[in-house]
Formats: structure tokens, C-alpha cells, sequence
């Protein structure tokens, strides 16, 4: 009975000193690593705090700029890659587009300034009117881009772009549906622009009267008056003066040339 008794109060004193010691234990673990924790938060955020203060959409806009970074790279370097791939860069892809634009501005001669062509001109409102106005303007353009390198490929896209349109224009805007009389007047188009780019070449080469010879055969088509034909000679000197001071860098990244502004690209005409 005796060793009964002292076998539970062993037991008991046993279990009532474990029981405080684990209850330490816990108690003084858990309250260290909340102040651990609580103090690294507080000196973290006493260390970013004057930063947020001085710019607080710095740290936002830094995070997203360094996420995008990497994708910007990546993409922008794979789409580079790809373009000089398929011939994106190439000089006769890269005079495609630059070309487009400048046709633009020849094309809409007619439209931007009507009354001078037709009233102070007396020239008839008609399609050989507005090939013979475009035609003597990318002539102007031809001759200002021989003077460039790879000017024949520069000057070759810009007649592309010329012909492709003729027939668009005969396709859509005036009804043609026949390939045989849309192929004999592009025949008869193709040998107007070669003539005129000759009569064009000499008379600029020489002197006043043989550009009016070439004006008054390709643009008033044997009519006009002196007087007018005297305006379309000045016109064409001035236009070429002007082509002539222009730096490579600002022709070839001009968006107004001859008075006209430059248009949205468009797609086929009339649709």
C-alpha cells in the first residue's frame, strides 16, 4: 500500500512538473517567433517605407515593367527575326511600301486640285485627264529617285503601283469586266508612259520649249493655249527645284509632297 502510494504521488509529481515545463515551452517559442516575425516585417518595411513615400507607383511600375521586359525581348526579337525571314526587309519589299505612299499623293492630283487642272488648265474631267496628271507626277518622282540608292527598284515599285491601280480603276470605278479591252488599254496606257517619261526626260534636260512640246503631246493632248501650257511649264520647273533641295532623309520619309498630303492606305479604289 505504501509503495502504492508513493508510486502516484512519483507519477503525479512527474506529470505536474512535465505539464508547466511544455506549456513554457510552447508559450515561449511561439511569443519568439511572433516577435521575429513582427520585427523582420517592421524593419522591411522601415527599409522600403522612404522609397513608397517618394514614388509610390515606382515599385508597381517597375514589377510590371520588369515582367515585361523579357516577353517585349522575346516577341520583339522573334518578329524581327521572322520578318527577315519572309523578306520583310529587303530593299524591293522595303520600296513597295515606301512607294505606296508616294503614289498616293500623285493619284489624288487631280481630286486636290481640281480647279487648277480644270479651270486654269482647260483640261477635260475624264480617266486620260487623271492618268496624264498622275503619270506627269510620277515622272517628277522618278527623276528625284534616281538619285538614291537602289533607285531602279524604287522606281520600278512606283510604276508597279501605278499600272496596278490603272486597271483596278477600269476594273471597279468604270465597270470593265472584259480582260480583252482591259488588257488593249493598258497596251495603250503602258506606251503613253514610256513616251511621255522620254518627252518628259528631254525636256528637262534642255530647254522651256521642248518641255512645253512634251506637256502640250502628253498632258493636253495636242490642245491648250500658249498661256496654259506656259503655267504647266513653271509648275513642272518649280516641282523639280523643290524635289532637288529636298535632303534623302526628309524625300524618302515625306508625307506631303507637291502641296498634297499623303492619305490612309487604301485598298482596291471604288470598293
Amino acid at each position: 500500500m505504501a509503495s502504492f502510494i508513493a508510486r502516484s504521488t512519483l507519477q503525479a509529481s512527474r506529470a505536474a512538473a512535465r505539464a508547466p515545463y511544455s506549456k513554457t515551452w510552447a508559450t515561449s517559442n511561439t511569443t519568439r517567433a511572433f516577435t521575429t516575425s513582427w520585427t523582420h516585417s517592421k524593419q522591411t518595411t522601415t527599409t522600403s517605407q522612404p522609397t513608397s513615400t517618394s514614388s509610390p507607383s515606382t515599385g508597381v511600375s517597375d514589377e510590371k515593367s520588369v515582367a515585361s521586359e523579357p516577353q517585349t525581348g522575346f516577341y520583339g526579337g522573334f518578329l524581327r527575326s521572322l520578318a527577315k525571314v519572309t523578306g520583310h526587309y529587303t530593299v524591293s519589299q522595303t520600296a513597295m511600301r515606301s512607294t505606296h505612299r508616294f503614289y498616293e499623293i500623285c493619284a489624288d492630283q487631280l481630286n486636290h486640285k481640281r480647279t487648277f487642272w480644270l479651270d486654269t488648265c482647260g483640261l477635260p474631267d475624264n480617266f486620260q485627264t487623271w492618268f496624264s496628271i498622275t503619270h506627269l507626277h510620277v515622272w517628277l518622282l522618278m527623276v528625284r529617285i534616281r538619285a538614291e540608292d537602289h533607285g531602279k527598284v524604287f522606281q520600278q515599285q512606283l510604276v508597279n503601283h501605278f499600272f496596278h491601280d490603272i486597271e483596278d480603276r477600269m476594273r471597279y470605278n468604270h465597270k470593265i469586266s472584259s480582260g480583252r479591252i482591259i488588257s488593249t488599254y493598258m497596251h495603250d496606257f503602258l506606251a503613253q508612259f514610256h513616251g511621255g517619261v522620254l518627252a518628259y526626260d528631254e525636256g528637262m534636260c534642255k530647254d522651256d520649249p521642248i518641255m512645253a512640246a512634251a506637256l502640250w503631246r502628253n498632258l493636253f493632248t495636242s490642245s491648250g493655249t500658249p498661256d496654259q501650257i506656259a503655267i504647266l511649264v513653271d509648275y513642272v520647273r518649280k516641282e523639280l527645284q523643290t524635289l532637288d533641295t529636298m535632303s534623302s532623309d526628309d524625300f524618302l520619309e515625306a508625307r506631303e509632297l507637291f502641296g498634297t498630303e499623303a492619305g490612309p492606305l487604301r485598298g482596291v479604289p471604288g470598293k
